[in-house]
């Protein structure tokens, strides 16, 4: 049992005591079988348990596979944008169901999502039993009358924001700074703060478009966000590929949290996100996957394995992000960006019971030397494939492998009809 608890505390025969949605007990197994008499009892005998996985930044949507090849801005004109443009409701109601049972399955049990329609989306967090932080795509530039609007988000936070049992949770999301004004920048610091909720957008991703926007205000794009008035310990900002020192400084004196894709940021030829720094200055670091179509998986663990890895070639230092540190960005960086970390993270006493058992009987997983080598092995080996038991808030939503609050083969087939009606309206421009 691997706790992520301030210590690291790892049981090589551990137990945990679940009641109602609760962690009320973990230790070493005869501890808790001499304290207690479970009515139910998991056998997780050759499994690895680890907290709920948290998906610091995903877009669910569609075109996966099918915008391939292109740097980020050429790629959201010729893709992303004009898909946006011919997206329904029914659409992104198919999308958040299939990509949010394909996150169940990966152990993601959290996610801050960003997308359209997101009513749907809190529908579907509630039917599935996950948990989620729902950010909508907001702008207000001109060109982009097809995105929410500010109103919108302020009808999402009042009609949805902790629903679900408290499982669902509403912040204002803004776009990015080429799509919204300094007006609804302002407006939402304002309406976040009377809310008493967060804020999600998007950083620099391109050196280019950095530069640019730094030409245009006479500033860094953070120190845009910070004259603006965003940044606070309640705003996670993607990406943060390209900054400077003083960026780093002002992410951590505003105590602000920082989504890292480095997925994502490789297969756009992004760059590297300076996340070391971002980490010796105390800026809170969380793993987001991005959107199936700029990672084409909804995959935390091969996150914490290129977050890891990236670093090691980029700065030529094997000993950058070791293990305990992916893992920890998986699970409790997120929670800390989300402000969830007293409930969910870690497995600990007075926390959610949000767990995911690993069958590390698998070639790919061996030898086990316990605690030596679990977390090398869970961050570099490990696979999707590999998570077994899913709970959230103590209630399984995956069981021995298999996705339960939906049927997997309707939501496929839904999904694939709505996304070939969806290119061929694109390609088409029928955008009613």
């Amino acid at each position: 049992m691997v706790t992520v608890d301030d210590e690291n505390t790892i049981y090589e025969d551990g137990a945990v005591l679940v009641a109602d949605d609760e962690i009320r007990d973990v230790g070493p197994t005869a501890e808790l079988e001499s304290k207690y008499d479970a009515d139910e009892t998991v056998d997780a005998s050759g499994r690895v348990v680890i907290p709920g996985l948290i998906n610091l930044h995903v877009h669910s949507g569609f075109i996966r596979g099918l915008a391939e090849d292109l740097p980020v801005w050429e790629w959201l004109v010729e893709h992303v944008d004009p898909t946006h443009r011919a997206l329904r409701r029914e659409d992104a109601r198919a999308a958040y169901e299939l990509c949010y049972a394909e996150m169940a399955k990966a152990g993601i049990t959290c996610t801050l999502d960003m997308y359209r329609y997101m009513e749907e989306a809190a529908e579907v967090v509630d039917d599935y039993g996950l948990r989620a932080v729902l950010s909508p795509y907001v702008a207000d530039r001109d060109g982009f009358e097809y995105f929410p609007s500010v109103q919108d988000n302020v009808d999402l936070v009042e009609r949805h924001h902790d629903t679900a049992d408290g499982r669902v949770k509403v912040w204002f999301g803004l776009e990015h700074i080429e799509y919204c004004t300094e007006a609804a920048y302002r407006r939402v610091a304002d309406l976040a703060a009377e809310y008493g909720v967060g804020i999600h957008t998007h950083g620099e991703e391109s050196p280019k478009k950095a530069q640019e926007l730094t030409d245009k205000y006479g500033m860094r794009p953070i120190e845009v966000f910070e004259d603006w008035g965003i940044l606070s310990p309640k705003t996670v900002v993607a990406h943060c590929v390209w900054l400077t020192n003083r960026e780093i400084e002002v992410l951590a004196e505003t105590d602000t949290s920082v989504a890292h894709c480095p997925t994502s940021n490789e297969k756009l030829a992004s760059g590297v996100a300076p996340v070391p720094k971002l980490l010796n200055h105390g800026v809170p670091v969380g793993l987001g996957t991005d959107g199936i179509k700029e990672n084409n998986r909804l995959d935390v663990i091969q996150e914490m394995k290129n977050a890891a890895l990236l670093q090691k070639v980029h700065r030529l230092d094997a000993r950058a992000i070791p293990g305990e540190q992916a893992l920890r960005m998986a699970t409790m960086g997120g929670a800390r960006a989300l402000g969830l970390d007293d409930e969910i993270g870690s497995i600990e006493a007075g926390k959610q019971a949000d767990l995911v058992l690993l069958d590390f009987q698998q070639p790919h997983l061996s030898p086990h030397f316990g605690a030596e080598n679990v977390v090398p092995n869970l961050v570099h080996a490990a696979m999707p494939s590999d998570v077994e038991t899913v709970f959230v808030a103590g209630d399984r939503v995956v069981d021995d492998g298999d996705f339960r609050s939906g049927d997997q083969d309707a939501i496929i087939e839904n999904y694939d009809e709505k996304a070939k009606a969806l290119v061929e309206r694109r390609d088409n421009e029928e955008w009613a």
